[in-house]
């Protein structure tokens, strides 16, 4: 008895010794400077509704590429997606938009907005485990989010893209952060996720704009323009891939807590971590070599559900919690 208490005594310390490390995380992530907080704002010539006025843009070649860069981010289905005229060009393997995730062009606080993005780049990245540019992170989108390939890094429309953001991130300095920039920070539950709850709450909160088997909106309207869905469909076909953020459940709660439902964020930490584990529920393209993905098992996600791990957990529980004893002591 004695001695099944004692391996039992050490594999609950062995367990407890491990788990994802902030003071790491923080360190890889740190920089040799302190940035500025920043208010957030956006510069002359675009909306909250991320509508640009043309007019005042002008008719340089930087204002016209920004219209265009607008244009890629909005109606990333017609230009880049399956929808793209030219075969060549069609990076996005669904229809997704980049406001499908970033609202409105990337203009609203807490909904991963773009404004001041440009000053934050390049910047540490954890799933390649080395500093990326901005021009990776895009291609990031598309080969997660978008379940697509990398768009050319001296393509026109990568530049345009850029220097649309780029111009969102007028009058920031080198390494400034916004408040408002990316989305709220999780509040982490004592419990793992349940996806029958999250039905029930998906049912009264979701269904009506996302479709009651996920399946969204599309927009009537589309071949006279406008991006391809009204509200983007959540699972299936057309929709992220294993190896988006979205599909690891504390990425997911906290988008979903920091936007929906939208224009009325009510939803509590655990309606967003319940509805997330719904969401993530169903099948959805498949992203491959996802075992490679962040080689630092010190600082993985608690939330990647592919292994390898070092911290003594199954992928059941770092698909669905709970997180609290992941963290390391």
């Amino acid at each position: 008895m004695k001695k099944i208490a004692l391996t039992m005594t050490v594999a609950l310390a062995a367990t407890c010794c491990f788990g994802f490390d902030y003071v790491k995380d923080a360190a890889k992530n740190s920089l040799p400077y302190e940035p500025k907080m920043q208010e957030f704002k956006l510069p002359n010539g675009i909306d909250e509704n991320g509508v640009i006025d043309e007019k005042i843009l002008g008719d340089s070649p930087f204002a016209k590429t920004v219209i265009f860069g607008s244009k890629l981010v909005n109606e990333t289905s017609r230009y880049l997606g399956p929808n793209a005229k030219d075969e060549k060009k069609r990076f996005a393997g669904n229809n997704y938009s980049c406001s499908s995730c970033h609202t409105y062009g990337g203009v609203v606080p807490n909904h991963s907005p773009f404004v001041g993005i440009y000053a934050r780049f390049p910047q540490y990245n954890s799933r390649a485990d080395q500093v990326v540019t901005l021009q990776d992170r895009i291609n990031g989108c598309f080969q997660h989010s978008m379940a697509g390939k990398p768009i050319p890094n001296n393509s026109k429309e990568m530049r345009a893209m850029v220097t649309y953001m780029q111009w969102l991130s007028t009058g920031y300095g080198v390494g400034d952060r916004v408040k408002g920039q990316g989305i709220l920070k999780a509040e982490l539950l004592d419990r793992a996720a349940d996806p029958v709850k999250g039905k029930e709450i998906y049912a009264q909160k979701c269904a009506s704009c996302h479709g009651e088997n996920g399946e969204g909106v599309v927009n009537a309207e589309f071949e006279k323009g406008g991006d391809y869905y009204l509200f983007p469909s959540l699972w299936e076909k057309d929709s992220y891939n294993t190896g988006a953020g979205m599909y690891r459940l504390i990425k997911a709660a906290e988008y979903i807590k920091s936007t929906m439902p939208k224009g009325d964020e009510t939803l509590s930490w655990e309606d967003s971590f319940d509805v997330a584990a719904y969401i993530n529920s169903h099948e959805r393209p498949i992203k491959s070599d996802r075992e490679k993905d962040f080689p630092d098992l010190d600082i993985k996600p608690m939330d990647m559900d592919v292994a390898p791990y070092n911290d003594g957990f199954d992928e059941k529980t770092h698909r669905f919690g709970p997180y609290q004893q992941m963290i390391k002591r």
